[in-house]
């Protein structure tokens, strides 16, 4: 299983930095639409696995497919409609999964009733069938079809409407975006790369090995997966949450208070004793509320510093090497798990890696922009 999920961050790696640029010249629509087909396709071609070859092969289908039509391609489009209340629009954006992640009892009762091989089948011409609709919807920049981000009637209404307040933090406007190449010549852009790259190795690591680790502290099966679900239901704070925080407060306050929560969530999980609710509740929702608000953060940051023209090739290369060190993380996790017979060192290896990354937020600022 680390395996596969390593080579999907592999694949993520190199698959990124080229939907970025693809989305910044033609926009997100055909790009989604691909997705979805190859989401559904890869859905098919695990419902005729019989070894391990066709198994990486329908894993790493799916998972491109997931990244053309719910990553880079998706945040671009509302990073180019929204600029007043950006991180609300990507933090709404982002809160599918936490429907989604509930909703895999669906798949369960597919399973018990028509077998996995069927479930897959079934769920690869869903896919096609509910979502290729919803990507007809997806447009290009509102410049485009004679529009403005936020919208004709926010720009030409009252100038009183218009006074700046705390919900207003405008990013770099379209005419003073900066270009990939540029940005990757600019100091913020390798410290932002860092944190997210911090932050990333603890969720990848859980992501692999959070119900191995709480069924190896004497949890049942259903307890450790009761637990993820918390988890994934609590996200919804901070992806919420975390995107009308961006909205109003500083930036960078709600950069370091996401990290400040993932780091306390690891402490609660590393001491851990039995089912206790509140140590399992407390660890839920501060690694819902850290893990949440990231989502919305790197895309608002990275617009607002950059400018939204050339937004999908800069997040594309700053992801490419986050996802590279999230490779990392599960493998190492389950090294120390073999090795030790315990979780518990590693998880302290993750708790100093985040806490590392936050002198870097506050190293951080703007970088300078060339007005036209």
């Amino acid at each position: 299983m680390s395996g596969a999920f390593s080579l999907q961050r592999i694949q993520g790696s190199i698959l990124q930095p080229i939907e970025g640029f693809l989305v910044d010249r033609y926009g997100p629509r055909n790009l989604i639409i691909l997705g979805i087909l190859l989401g559904g396709m890869g859905f098919i071609i695990l419902s005729k696995l019989n070894n391990i070859v066709m198994f990486y092969i329908g894993v790493l289908i799916v998972s491109g497919g997931t990244s053309l039509s719910l990553g880079i391609p998706r945040n671009w489009a509302i990073v180019q409609w929204f600029q007043r209340l950006r991180g609300r629009a990507l933090g709404i954006g982002a809160s599918g999964a936490v429907i989604s992640g509930p909703l895999l009892f669906i798949v369960v009762w597919l399973e018990s009733r028509i077998g996995w091989s069927d479930a897959f089948l079934v769920i690869g011409i869903g896919t096609w069938a509910l979502c290729l609709p919803l990507a007809m919807f997806y447009r290009k920049r509102p410049e485009d079809y004679g529009d403005v981000p936020d919208g004709h009637l926010y720009h030409e209404g009252p100038k009183e409407s218009k006074k700046p307040t705390t919900m207003e933090q405008p990013g770099v406007p379209v005419s003073q975006s900066m270009s990939a190449s540029r940005a990757l010549h600019t100091l913020p852009f390798w410290i932002l790369t860092s944190i997210f790259v911090c932050q990333n190795m603890g969720v990848s690591g859980l992501l692999v090995h959070q119900i191995p680790y709480f069924e190896s502290i004497g949890f049942t099966t259903s307890q450790a997966a009761w637990v993820l679900t918390y988890f994934t239901l609590l996200s919804g704070i901070g992806r919420l949450g975390g995107g009308w925080a961006l909205d109003m407060f500083n930036q960078k306050m709600v950069l370091g208070a996401a990290l400040v929560c993932q780091t306390l969530s690891f402490f609660i999980m590393v001491n851990i004793t039995g089912f206790n609710w509140w140590q399992v509740f407390s660890f839920a929702l501060l690694y819902g509320i850290g893990s949440g608000a990231m989502i919305p953060i790197r895309s608002v940051i990275m617009s607002n510093y950059y400018g939204p023209l050339h937004f999908g090739s800069i997040q594309g290369l700053s992801q490419s090497a986050t996802i590279i060190s999230g490779v990392t993380a599960p493998l190492l996790m389950g090294f120390i798990y073999d090795t030790t017979a315990s979780y518990e060192l590693s998880l302290y290896a993750l708790i100093i890696i985040t806490i590392l990354a936050l002198p870097l937020v506050a190293l951080v600022s703007p970088p300078q922009i060339q007005k036209t």
